[in-house]
């Protein structure tokens, strides 16, 4: 059965930010699946029919560049909520059009993802 709507994956090793975020696609009417490492989330895209994304990008098991890779393979938007440096995300090839810095507004981050909720543009990391 399709589903009905968006599916954001929240890869994010901090309960309460994930709690955070995940409230907030909620709030925007779009449904989360969250996972903690680089692994599960891997998992979750074989599995799940995923429309957007949300990473951290220093999880459990490392980077989440192995996930950024499957999302570009499958033309899926992201964005990367990160409190590392900005040269540490460019240099691992991140761009840093797609970043915003901790603590984030999850609602504008979902709305520049799939067109929902306030819609507003991602600050920059500067």
């Amino acid at each position: 059965m399709p589903r009905k709507q968006a599916l954001v994956l929240i890869v994010e090793d901090d309960a309460f930010v994930a709690m955070d975020a995940a409230d907030s696609v909620s709030c925007a009417g779009a449904e989360a699946v969250t996972a903690e490492s680089v692994t599960d989330a891997i998992g979750i895209l074989e599995r799940e029919d995923v429309s957007a994304a949300i990473l951290d990008f220093h999880v459990r098991d490392g980077t989440v560049t192995p996930v950024i890779e499957r999302l570009r393979e499958r033309h899926i938007p992201y964005r990367v909520v990160s409190g590392s440096p900005v040269a540490e995300l460019a240099a691992k090839g991140v761009p840093l059009d797609l970043c915003a810095r901790k603590p984030a507004d999850y609602l504008a981050i979902v709305g520049s993802l799939v067109g929902i909720g306030s819609g507003r543009s991602l600050p920059p990391l500067g």
